[in-house]
């Protein structure tokens, strides 16, 4: 509350860290596409090396572009939020889409994973066993429910959330990120 210096740290720690939690979720896709298309690749511990040298890396190497860039320019320090209560992204200054459009981008590839593995799975239950059209349904169901919230499909809900008049959206995104 009373340091810009600290407040501008705490703003670039939460921006690295969401950003890796983000690729975290895009790592799930990844991990997805690998068990369903390339069914006989082994997972062994160099992919865990290299997801976690990813989902830490990407992130890291993005932010040593971003954060000096918002320090850069010339309208305002972009780390300190626009309420002097919170240390953010600044929505004023636009620099919000610094963490936006990764977050975008990560969840329309875990979108297009999502689509992928539901035909996939689609066309093998369809060969597999005749179950009764209830069953089937609460099958589906619950695999596109458990599936969208791993995956963080979700935090799409969230761009309805910074509309004020959507407060019932607020709730629904928050319980979906609460099952995350």
């Amino acid at each position: 509350s009373g340091s810009v210096v600290g407040c501008q740290a705490v703003a670039v720690l939460l921006h690295y860290f969401f950003l890796v939690t983000f690729m975290w979720m895009l790592m799930e896709g990844v991990v997805l596409y690998v068990a369903l298309v390339r069914v006989f690749i082994k997972f062994q511990s160099r992919y865990l090396i290299a997801f976690t040298l990813a989902s830490y890396g990407i992130p890291l190497l993005y932010l040593c572009i971003t954060v000096p860039l918002g320090f850069a320019l010339d309208n305002g320090p972009h780390y300190a939020g626009d309420d002097p209560q919170s240390c953010w992204l600044r929505y004023d200054t636009h620099f919000i889409w610094a963490f936006i459009a990764p977050v975008i981008v990560i969840i329309l590839a875990n979108i297009g994973f999502f689509i992928m593995a539901i035909t996939i799975m689609y066309r093998h239950q369809r060969r597999q066993t005749q179950k009764t059209k209830v069953a089937t349904i609460k099958h589906w169901l619950k695999t596109a429910i458990s599936l969208v919230i791993v995956m963080g499909i979700t935090w799409i809900i969230g761009i309805l959330v910074f509309n004020r008049d959507l407060l019932f959206v607020a709730y629904i995104y928050t319980i979906f990120i609460g099952l995350q």
